[in-house]
């Protein structure tokens, strides 16, 4: 049997520090920057709690020491082509 190729949707993301599937319809992941995520462990770890009434994360997880690449290219960079 063929297996059928993964549907974009059903991929979901994957955190920028430990690299675990994310999916945005049913995991309450951390995004940030252009198109990245952490999973609910690595925010949690990084301070961040998430208030499940409010649907929101406050405090935000501490994100000083994730690489600038994590954050995607700046909006300039993407005009000029770079």
């Amino acid at each position: 049997m063929i297996p059928e190729p993964e549907d974009e949707r059903d991929r979901g993301d994957v955190c920028s520090v430990c690299g675990a599937r994310v999916a945005a319809d049913t995991d309450r992941g951390f995004a940030f920057g252009t198109e990245n995520v952490l999973c609910f462990g690595c925010a949690e770890l990084r301070g961040g709690r998430f208030d499940a009434r409010r649907d929101v994360w406050d405090p935000p997880p501490d994100l000083s020491d994730v690489p600038d690449e994590a954050y995607g290219a700046a909006p300039h960079e993407i005009r000029r082509g770079r």
